[in-house]
């Protein structure tokens, strides 16, 4: 979790809305430290946490959008 959360600290935003993170964004974490597991189990997890926030954050978004209209 750690991990994931200095990756996100990296996340891009368009127009307000959340990017998913990238693989560049993953690898610029491996670059300063050593990856807990193989690489490819790491940046798996890591994109699986990361689906797990957007659609959290649509959600909510969705939500507010219903009671605004």
């Amino acid at each position: 979790m750690k991990a994931y959360n200095t990756i996100a600290r990296a996340r891009k935003y368009e127009q307000s809305v959340l990017l998913a993170l990238g693989a560049n964004d993953i690898g610029a974490y491996l670059e300063l430290y050593e990856a807990p597991c193989e690489v490819h189990i790491f940046t798996e997890c890591v994109f699986a946490l990361d689906n797990k926030h957007l659609d959290k954050a649509h959600k909510l978004l969705s939500r507010r959008a219903k009671k605004s209209t």
